[in-house]
């Protein structure tokens, strides 16, 4: 079980991997403003916001967690193959928005369905959540390598359909729609996962949302905005800045992955970490490494520095966001825990789209200097950092009482 909740961990991944590291990269070539790309990366956002909660009411309440994914990895394949042709603000807006809102509860629902089927979530989940790192990293290679035109498949294409289009950087929409179909199909073989019997409440958002009654709750919930604001500056902003540094278009998605490179290696560690550590300093170890590398891209010399700064990301992907995830499904009730994971998505949403708008708005008035735009990142996670190192003391989950 813990081999297929991999393959589906890498699966989910793998649309997101392929389109957002090199998005803003395509907008800006195709002629989009600052103002504009930020409007454009801010539709993730508003995926975030209300999708989850629905996907999560519908999983904890109503419909087999496996089938609401193979419906939503459909669509999202299906919304992805027409971006490529939307070239307006207006049209890949709308275009963006309808695949988020299907995309983020997908992987909202496969957090929920490995918390389901694993027999220690604590224990495994790190490990399980590797392979969509993997997902994603892979895709970014991918990319470069179709990106340098190998000349023997660059001809077999041709042969075999001559009526494809030349190699371009919407080919990243493409392969991510590929993968997301694939997805659905993968979808349908999972086991099942039907919504909770023994539901103490019949709107299941609506009993997370109490969960931000405990005050360690609220703290990582409010950290959890806050870090995503920051997440917004960099996803939007450093594939330009790397670009500006001469990294070139078949290396830019390579280099992209370093990130994701540590992430496989802290996730390997997660069990051994949070054993050794626990939940408070690991999730603190995260947060320093962000904010780290944050400062790092203020300074932005030299070039390999700011590269080796970007391996700093996939510590804090690992150690607060994924910890965080799995803190979470530890406090959160055996039949709310889709919406509980929905309510981590909304608060992601949340600060994604306050980033992704401030970040445009902020390079819109700087123009091509990058340090004003990753300071703000940066005194934001440093003031982030200081309140849940103040805030946050985890105290162990009572022990849930099952109903006979």
């Amino acid at each position: 079980m813990r081999w297929r909740l991999s393959a589906l961990m890498f699966l989910v991944y793998a649309p997101p991997g392929a389109v957002l590291p090199q998005l803003t990269v395509h907008l800006k070539d195709i002629g989009f403003t600052d103002c504009q790309i930020g409007a454009a990366c801010a539709a993730q956002a508003l995926g975030s916001l209300l999708a989850p909660f629905i996907a999560g009411q519908i999983a904890d309440r109503w419909i087999r967690a496996d089938r609401c994914l193979a419906f939503c990895a459909f669509c999202a394949s299906a919304l992805l193959w027409v971006l490529p042709s939307c070239c307006e603000p207006a049209s890949f807006f709308v275009t963006s928005v309808a695949f988020w809102l299907v995309m983020i509860p997908a992987l909202t629902l496969t957090n929920a369905i490995c918390f389901t089927h694993l027999p220690s979530p604590a224990r495994d989940f790190g490990r399980v959540r590797m392979w969509g790192t993997v997902g994603w990293i892979v895709q970014g290679w991918v990319l470069g390598y179709w990106f340098s035109q190998p000349e023997w498949l660059y001809d077999a294409i041709n042969r075999l359909a001559p009526w494809t289009p030349t190699v371009e950087r919407a080919d990243i929409f493409r392969l991510g729609a590929l993968m997301a179909f694939v997805l659905g199909l993968y979808a349908l073989t999972l086991p099942a996962t039907p919504p909770r019997s023994n539901a103490k409440s019949l709107l299941a958002p609506v009993a997370a949302l109490g969960m931000l009654r405990q005050r360690t709750f609220a703290i990582y919930f409010i950290c959890n905005v806050s870090l995503c604001v920051t997440v917004a500056f960099s996803s939007q902003t450093t594939p330009l800045f790397l670009r500006s540094l001469g990294v070139s278009e078949v290396w830019l998605g390579p280099v992209l992955t370093i990130a994701q490179s540590t992430e496989v290696l802290s996730l390997g560690l997660l069990p051994l970490l949070l054993a050794r550590w626990g939940q408070r300093r690991v999730m603190l170890a995260g947060l320093v490494a962000w904010a780290t590398a944050l400062t790092v891209l203020t300074v932005g010399h030299p070039l390999g520095l700011v590269v080796g700064s970007l391996s700093l990301n996939g510590l804090f992907i690992c150690c607060f966001l994924v910890a965080g995830q799995v803190f979470v499904n530890s406090r959160a009730p055996s039949d709310i825990r889709a919406s509980a994971q929905a309510m981590v998505s909304f608060a992601s949403g949340l600060g994604l789209l306050g980033g992704n708008l401030l970040a445009g708005w902020v390079r819109e008035q700087v123009g091509e200097r990058f340090a004003p735009t990753f300071g703000v990142a940066a005194i934001i996670a440093l003031s982030a950092l200081v309140v849940f190192a103040v805030g946050f003391q985890h105290e162990p989950p009572q022990p849930e009482v099952e109903d006979d």
